[in-house]
């Protein structure tokens, strides 16, 4: 098919991007989206340019979607309108949507908890978890294992690693899937009410919380940023309550949504492609990179934005100052100048971990190497103790949840029997 047969926004291509992924790259790696309003970027090495140069491309607005047809939202009544001023208040750019100097400056505020040496030593922890979550299901014969595995393994890690009390993790994780729900979706503004409030209900829990660590420091994420002291240029001072938020929320999607995402997904390949799943069973060595095949295959993040700062040709396209960018992601991972037989699950090509489904330059993924141990840890377990993986046909087959920014399934009702 080509370029101009394809709606960007259309829930077919939503659900199944790769063909249009396909046509951006025969026709337009660098393409003004009329649908949108945007320029994507699929190309690899194009993306890779962008990137690495945060002084021509800014992540102001990196993740940005609100801003999208798809996106649209209603008037609000004056309720509404006030949830949606009293949430944003953590709207500011601390991580993804910060320029250096100031993302450095945030981004070294966390970067000790979440570095590959301490990760490391987090293994057996992350294990004990897994089989607990195992334990759970395993005689059953059947799970949902998006709901009952893939969502609940990193939920625990990373609000044992921001410092949630075990006796708050179900309310937590409640007022957390219910914020996260509305993310990059189109939403009803009743819903978007619900969701809004959730939101703030999580937003008081975190300052409570913080608060707490402010008397009684802890070794967790919330005591670093609670206590920390942020360099500016004129001398250095406390976080603000929305600074604060704002890294809170970001690192609870990147360290919930994303690596749920790829471990339901990643099930999802082995199911599809049995032939591939038989060589993991047969070498366990190649789960590591495996992950890293999968990652690149069904990237659980789709896209995030840039913004020009300058007048600056891109791919031989010329673009103007303030031009919105869509860095697609997932599609430059399926780039065939990059990734031979691109469309082809391989759990063993040698290049695989060139993926950026983790991004590249000043803004690489602060949790990699926990998402990284998460997800060899969940098929190391789940690979030893389960076998003969299928679709469960009493269920609808399996979905993506309809989005711009993230990819990965609704639910994946599946099969199995204990090894």
């Amino acid at each position: 098919m080509a370029l101009s047969d394809f709606n960007p926004i259309d829930p077919e291509t939503l659900e199944c991007p790769y063909p249009y992924y396909a046509a951006l790259h025969a026709e337009a790696p660098v393409y003004p989206e009329p649908e949108l309003g945007v320029t994507i970027v699929s190309g690899y090495d194009l993306l890779q340019e962008v990137v690495h140069d945060p002084e021509t491309y800014s992540s102001a607005m990196a993740v940005g979607g609100a801003a999208l047809p798809g996106r649209a939202r209603a008037e609000p009544d004056e309720e509404l309108a006030q949830l949606r001023r009293t949430f944003g208040r953590a709207s500011i750019p601390t991580l993804l949507a910060a320029d250096p100097p100031y993302h450095r400056r945030y981004r070294s505020l966390v970067e000790k908890a979440l570095a590959p040496r301490r990760v490391m030593g987090m293994e057996g922890y992350v294990r004990e978890i897994v089989t607990d979550l195992i334990d759970g299901f395993i005689d059953d014969g059947k799970v949902n294992f998006t709901r009952q595995f893939a969502d609940e393994l990193p939920m625990a890690v990373i609000a044992d690693q921001i410092g949630v009390r075990r006796s708050d993790l179900k309310e937590f994780k409640r007022r957390a899937d219910f914020a996260i729900g509305g993310l990059e979706r189109r939403i009803p503004p009743d819903e978007e009410r619900a969701i809004l409030k959730a939101g703030i209900e999580l937003q008081e829990f975190f300052l409570e919380r913080a608060e707490e660590r402010r008397r009684n420091p802890q070794d967790d994420i919330l005591t670093t940023l609670a206590t920390a002291e942020l360099e500016t240029d004129d001398g250095s001072r406390p976080l603000h309550d929305a600074e604060i938020l704002s890294i809170l929320q970001q690192l609870q999607v990147a360290g919930k949504e994303t690596t749920a995402h790829l471990i339901g997904s990643t099930m999802l390949l082995f199911i599809e492609n049995p032939d591939q799943l038989a060589a993991v069973q047969a070498d366990p060595s190649l789960i590591g990179n495996m992950t890293e095949e999968a990652l690149r295959v069904e990237s659980p993040v789709r896209a995030l934005f840039r913004t020009t700062t300058r007048p600056v040709t891109l791919g031989g396209v010329e673009l103007e100052a303030d031009t919105r960018l869509m860095l697609l992601y997932s599609a430059a991972n399926r780039d065939e100048c990059a990734f031979a037989n691109a469309a082809q699950f391989d759990v063993s090509r040698e290049n695989a971990p060139r993926h950026v489904a983790f991004s590249a330059g000043p803004h690489y993924c602060i949790g990699a190497a926990l998402a990284r141990l998460e997800i060899r840890v969940a098929f190391e377990e789940v690979l030893a103790r389960m076998t003969n993986f299928r679709l469960d046909p009493a269920h609808p087959a399996p979905s993506h949840v309809p989005s711009f920014i993230l990819r990965g399934l609704n639910d994946l009702h599946i099969l199995f029997d204990q090894a």
